[in-house]
């Protein structure tokens, strides 16, 4: 059977204490319907490891409890869905969102273009968006979500990406970037020097979401 490349990840943001190292593996869920390629992201290092560091950068003892802290995750649902509004994808997009609740969804190789479902999203509460619709059916990424759970500026876009400054009350600004690179040398080459003069300017935690055609 050959597998589908169609890829959807679940990222919860809670700690902005220092870098974080991710352990990342494929596996493949297989149903009555579909084949689905997905990714589980988790810490590389074990939790008591991760433990001391976190108490050591709080200053707390071995022997001290753990400070209660009511902090609410911001979660992204990245997909590249490989072509978006056939009933399929509006079917699976449904059940992620209900089963996730994620405050933005970032969408790539959408091949359509977004203002065919703008109903659609509105209904499941993202109302706001911006988006690179596809060129002749190639590419597209769209960012959608719940404004009254963050702000989102964007700050450029292009067919490769989509840059962002994220903003919610008692966090940090970060940036995001969603990119969809091209295959292409040349158009990669473009997209690597932007990447890096955003990253000589650049003071506030940057988070690089990638994909490739």
């Amino acid at each position: 059977m050959e597998l589908e490349k169609e890829v959807f990840h679940h990222v919860g943001i809670d700690w902005w204490l220092e870098e974080v190292k991710l352990l990342i593996q494929p596996w493949w869920e297989i149903d009555s319907h579909n084949v689905r390629h997905m990714v589980l992201v988790k810490p590389a290092k074990v939790i008591e490891v991760d433990q001391k560091s976190v108490r050591s950068i709080l200053g707390l003892l071995e022997t001290e409890s753990w400070p209660t802290y009511q902090m609410s995750s911001m979660d992204l649902l990245i997909w590249n869905c490989r072509g978006a509004g056939n009933d399929r994808f509006r079917r699976n997009l449904r059940e992620l969102v209900q089963m996730h609740k994620p405050d933005m969804l970032i969408l790539m190789e959408t091949k359509v273009e977004l203002n065919s479902m703008g109903m659609f999203f509105n209904n499941l509460g993202y109302t706001a968006s911006t988006h690179v619709d596809p060129i002749e059916r190639s590419g597209g990424i769209w960012l959608l979500w719940i404004p009254s759970l963050l702000n989102v500026q964007v700050n450029e876009a292009s067919s490769q990406m989509i840059t962002t400054t994220i903003s919610r009350q008692e966090y940090p600004e970060w940036i995001l970037a969603a990119i969809y690179a091209s295959s292409n040398p040349r158009m990669q080459d473009e997209l690597w020097k932007e990447l890096d003069n955003i990253a000589q300017n650049l003071q506030a935690p940057w988070m690089k979401l990638l994909n490739q055609i």
